[in-house]
């Protein structure tokens, strides 16, 4: 089976590690594969040293004359039968590229930001030509489904982005006194991009309706967290000493680790990736949100669910949880076994490979 993937592998070793795990399953099982991804990093030289082929072209804009040019030569020359797209503007330029040409077209899509109005939709990932539309979790399909003509119906699967606990096993947490957090305080910590689906500013809220005076400290990592704006909801509340931020950083596990519970505010999240690896390093989760991030929850075992923009709600189980720290372990344990027994990386590679069977065959 000859299967070419376009990607972009730019996005850092935490966040390709389910891809690279993919690819390297895949080729593990037989399939001669090609990946296309922008440059090469560190990531893209991991697949080449296992023996990937890998070709580099950056694809930046929705429709690019050369970039569709390239990829049909790509796709003649390796006589492709499978073409995998995992982003949108790589669907968009791959599509044209493909047109007339003999071979199965798989997308990938992770958020439900996919609308029936949005005219780009109808030339990306609602488009007739696709085979197949690989959904990140439930919540992601059906959003695609609610949005898609009946002719979507049966080409939509869903199959989780999978991980190996094993791959955070040797992070090393900030020292909390770099922090200049107390040993014994509790800690919430959050990764995210700040952005309104990301529901920053309801956790921020949410400490405004905790009693005064517990040794909890909230840790916020990413970029936009250490901005003027953030910081000025943070100066309204009563907690206003016990906020740490930090902007981008490539350390990003390091301050996750530190966390006594990980909490995720969204308003809509397709899975959530900072979440997974919440869980692989054995934390607690809290999050919220439309989507597939309810799927991450075994309520009240490895961590709860509440729900959008209620900073009450946050509050009330983050109180919970500084009462009962005594469960915390237990709870974050719970988390990376399901990781380990519902999300982990050799269901992905199986799944996809299956999928990808049903279309060669």
């Amino acid at each position: 089976m000859r299967i070419l993937s376009v990607t972009n592998l730019c996005h850092g070793f935490a966040a390709t590690l389910p891809e690279r795990s993919l690819y390297k399953g895949l080729a593990g099982k037989g399939a001669d594969l090609t990946v296309v991804t922008h440059y090469p990093t560190p990531e893209s030289e991991e697949l080449v040293a296992a023996g990937i082929k890998v070709v580099y072209l950056p694809i930046t804009r929705k429709f690019d004359l050369k970039v569709v040019r390239s990829l049909r030569e790509i796709i003649r020359s390796e006589k492709t039968e499978i073409l995998h797209f995992t982003f949108g503007k790589a669907l968009t330029n791959g599509l044209v590229a493909s047109r007339g040409l003999n071979c199965r077209i798989v997308a990938y899509i992770g958020s439900v930001s996919l609308y029936w109005h949005d005219p780009f939709s109808w030339v990306s990932y609602l488009n007739s030509r696709i085979d197949r539309l690989i959904c990140l979790s439930n919540g992601v399909e059906k959003h695609v489904l609610d949005q898609a003509p009946r002719r979507m119906k049966g080409k939509t699967a869903r199959i989780y982005k999978g991980y190996e606990t094993s791959w955070f096993s040797d992070i090393i947490p900030v020292d909390r006194k770099d922090l200049d957090i107390p040993e014994d305080a509790f800690v919430l910590g959050c990764v995210a991009n700040v952005r309104k689906i990301k529901g920053i500013p309801w956790l921020i809220r949410a400490s405004e309706f905790l009693p005064a005076g517990l040794p909890v400290y909230f840790l916020l990592i990413g970029p936009g967290m250490d901005s003027p704006g953030i910081r000025k909801l943070m100066n309204r509340s009563s907690y206003k000493n016990n906020f740490r931020t930090k902007g981008f950083t490539n350390d990003v596990l390091r301050y996750t680790s530190v966390c006594d519970l990980y909490v995720q505010p969204s308003i809509t999240e397709g899975l959530g990736r900072s979440v997974i690896e919440a869980m692989c390093l054995g934390k607690p989760i809290l999050v919220s949100g439309t989507g597939g991030i309810e799927e991450l929850v075994d309520e009240g075992s490895n961590g709860f669910f509440v729900p959008a923009a209620s900073p009450e709600a946050l509050a009330k189980k983050i109180l919970f949880s500084v009462q009962n720290r005594n469960i915390m372990t237990g709870m974050g344990a719970k988390s990376r076994e399901r990781i380990e027994t519902a999300f982990n990386s050799k269901q992905m590679v199986e799944n996809t490979w299956q999928l990808f069977r049903s279309l060669a065959g």
